[in-house]
């Protein structure tokens, strides 16, 4: 089971449309996301937060984020209608003058809980919103530029509307060698595997003390418990759709058995993978 999403780097670094899902299960992915609701309500989960969006609302989620989209709670009843605008921000064309400004923005979170920008009653961007849509589904003459200019003034308006604090680093986001971004891809395929940090470090060219000050920096968690948090997530899912036992859910998602693994689960979601699956089935 893969939560990864990928866009092609080479061929396809935007995803863009319209979209009435509130069915979108739990994924991530190295691209940001921009949501724009245009009607209706909606229900995000961004690494277990819940955010509700609502007509007029705009929504950066961040690279490399665990989210989902469901329905909002007291449902209006209005039909759900919203943009999504995923690009690749290290392919877009930045001027160098600004690399680090966005990369503090739109890469960097400001916190633990910095899961996403948020600016409610945003109307005023609808119009780049509406260009960007259009101009990726027109591919008309030089239809790539006039979306990237369409993206730059939709993210300046997040930032300003937001004014973001940034923390104060000693080390700078340029650091970080698109090697390490993409570590997260691999933990995602072989998160079913033993995973050793030292190993993930080597792999991005790091020495083990750098890659981990790193990763914790950039995602709020140590990679031991980014780790466990994505084995999880996949355990959570076979429990929720599957009738899989314990024992082969533990061994198919990384645990060592399932002791170890009713362990894990017990301490993040404060019951045991069987009282959760009653749950789930009731």
């Amino acid at each position: 089971m893969e939560l990864f999403e990928n866009i092609d780097r080479q061929d396809t670094p935007y995803d863009i449309f319209y979209t009435p899902s509130v069915n979108s299960p739990k994924h991530w992915h190295y691209y940001s996301e921009i949501l724009y609701i245009k009607s209706g309500r909606i229900k995000l989960i961004c690494n277990d937060y819940s955010f509700i969006l609502e007509k007029g609302d705009i929504c950066y989620i961040y690279p490399l984020q665990l989210h989902e989209i469901t329905r909002a709670d007291n449902d209006t009843g209005e039909p759900v209608d919203y943009a999504v605008i995923k690009f690749d921000i290290h392919t877009i064309s930045i001027p160098e003058a600004y690399v680090q400004k966005m990369y503090d923005y739109f890469v960097t979170r400001g916190s633990d809980q910095d899961y996403c920008l948020i600016v409610k009653n945003a109307e005023e961007i609808s119009d780049s919103v509406i260009s960007c849509v259009s101009e990726y589904n027109s591919r008309d003459l030089l239809h790539t530029f006039k979306m990237q200019s369409d993206i730059f003034g939709i993210l300046i308006y997040i930032a300003r509307m937001c004014d973001k604090v940034l923390p104060e680093k000693e080390h700078k986001q340029n650091e970080v060698s698109l090697s390490f971004y993409r570590i997260l891809e691999y933990i995602d395929m072989h998160s079913s595997e033993k995973l050793e940090i030292a190993d993930l470090a080597a792999k991005c060219h790091l020495s083990y003390s750098h890659f981990a000050r790193l990763f914790r920096d950039n995602y709020g968690r140590s990679c031991k418990e980014y780790i466990n948090y994505i084995r999880l997530h996949k355990a959570d899912e076979l429990l929720m759709h599957t009738d899989y036992d314990i024992s082969y859910i533990a061994a198919q998602t990384g645990f060592f058995d399932s002791s170890h693994f009713i362990r894990a689960y017990k301490a993040w979601k404060g019951k045991t993978p069987k009282q959760q699956r009653f749950i789930y089935n009731r």
